[in-house]
């Protein structure tokens, strides 16, 4: 679930950061709200949809090459960007909503449309891809663990759609330069580390010229993502701050002024304080978060078997104490078949291959008195160890003796594809 939670962050951040921004930055008289609303929803369902289609194809199909697709696409939203901010700069402190358009209202309307658009495909496709991750491989959307991944990719979702939306009501309340001067960082910070990965892929296949030190500034970029992430997000709280700080009182001359500035002064410190506690638990999510998301645990080392004959033999003693035990059967073709034990009561064991169905050989580990699988993370009910069915170890079959577990080495023999 945390996994999946910060995956979502992270991929669905810049995606509606971008779309929220240049819905906001559009240009129209009051008359013309329905119109812009109109062509605003057919761009982004246009680029929505187009990195459906890629991400469908990429996932299902062999014949969808991503590099291609990422310069096309990134040439495209550099373009329309580019020509976003220079309409932006140029716009200045004009009012986005006068009855007057004027041609700088409708360049702007325009270029943060088609922006709006590439942005969408672009940002989505990565989006999209990571929902790949919800339901593992075998398994059904309706278990126990894809919907926990769900629950958390959903979560991470929400909490980026209501930050943009927070951080575009702040972003009314400030002065134009604040707005614009944040709205050219923010996008800056997205899309200039793009371009350079994208020229550094052209120099590769020699469309364009390389020149010294490209190397390094990709190996900068790429160590340094975690930080760009970061810096979005503290910008997310950032006209929240402006907006309460650069609030500006007048003496009211009746009541219903009087209240106008108390709501106005509510809503601020509102935003503000939204802003500022997702920009937290962001910044949590982004690096203690993505630390614990992507701790990958040590399975214990394989304990010792004895082999007489045709059968492996387990002291009954070694696994009487309620942990997890794994032990390993070399085959004759030189491949560890590896099993694991633990006690279920005093007189039943759970018997089963250090692997499963849907998730492999990746293995069990034990925390906290729980068995758990280490690709999946699904917590094992041990009482089910050594029956079949979902994430269980595979089931073995084994004996019990006075002091010994006896297993049969004909069957662990059997089950050497699993581990080949």
């Amino acid at each position: 679930m945390l996994e999946l939670f910060i995956v979502s962050i992270q991929t669905a951040l810049p995606l509606c950061l971008a779309v929220s921004i240049l819905v906001a930055s559009r240009a129209h008289a009051p008359m013309e709200r329905q119109t812009v609303a109109k062509l605003t929803f057919a761009s982004t369902a246009i680029g929505l949809l187009g990195a459906g289609v890629f991400t469908w194809l990429r996932l299902n199909t062999p014949h969808v090459d991503i590099p291609v697709f990422t310069a096309w696409a990134g040439i495209a939203l550099f373009i329309t960007m580019f020509a976003f901010l220079v309409m932006l700069w140029l716009f200045g402190d004009r009012d986005l909503h006068d009855i007057n358009q004027g041609m700088r209202h409708r360049g702007l309307t325009i270029t943060a449309i088609l922006a709006i658009c590439t942005s969408a495909l672009y940002y989505a496709v990565p989006y999209f891809y990571s929902t790949d991750s919800i339901v593992h491989t075998g398994g059904s959307v309706f278990e126990t663990a894809s919907l926990l991944r769900l629950a958390g990719f959903s979560l991470g979702t929400i909490l980026a759609v209501v930050a943009c939306w927070g951080y575009v009501q702040c972003a009314k309340k400030v002065p134009w330069w604040v707005r614009t001067l944040v709205t050219s960082v923010v996008f800056m910070a997205m899309i200039l580390p793009r371009m350079i990965l994208l020229y550094q892929q052209f120099a590769t296949r020699r469309i364009v010229p390389s020149f010294p030190g490209l190397f390094d500034i990709v190996l900068w970029i790429q160590r340094n993502e975690a930080m760009t992430q970061l810096i979005l997000v503290f910008l997310i709280a950032f006209p929240g701050f402006i907006a309460l700080w650069t609030q500006v009182k007048k003496p009211p001359h009746n009541p219903a002024e009087r209240r106008l500035q108390k709501a106005d002064t509510i809503s601020r410190r509102q935003f503000f304080g939204l802003s500022s506690v997702l920009a937290i638990a962001f910044a949590w999510s982004l690096t203690d978060g993505k630390r614990r998301s992507e701790y990958v645990p040590e399975l214990t080392d394989l304990e010792a078997t004895t082999l007489e004959g045709d059968f492996v033999y387990v002291d009954r003693l070694l696994v009487s104490d309620g942990h997890l035990h794994r032990f390993g059967y070399k085959t004759g073709n030189g491949v560890e078949v590896r099993f694991l034990v633990v006690r279920k009561n005093e007189v039943a064991f759970g018997v089963g291959l250090d692997a499963c169905e849907i998730c492999g050989d990746s293995g069990y580990y034990e925390d906290k008195g729980k068995i758990i699988c280490s690709k999946c993370d699904v917590m094992m009910n041990v009482q089910t160890i050594g029956f079949p069915g979902g994430c269980n170890p595979i089931p073995i079959k084994y004996e019990v003796e006075d002091t010994r577990l006896k297993f049969f080495a004909e069957e662990l023999e059997s089950h050497e594809k699993v581990f080949s």
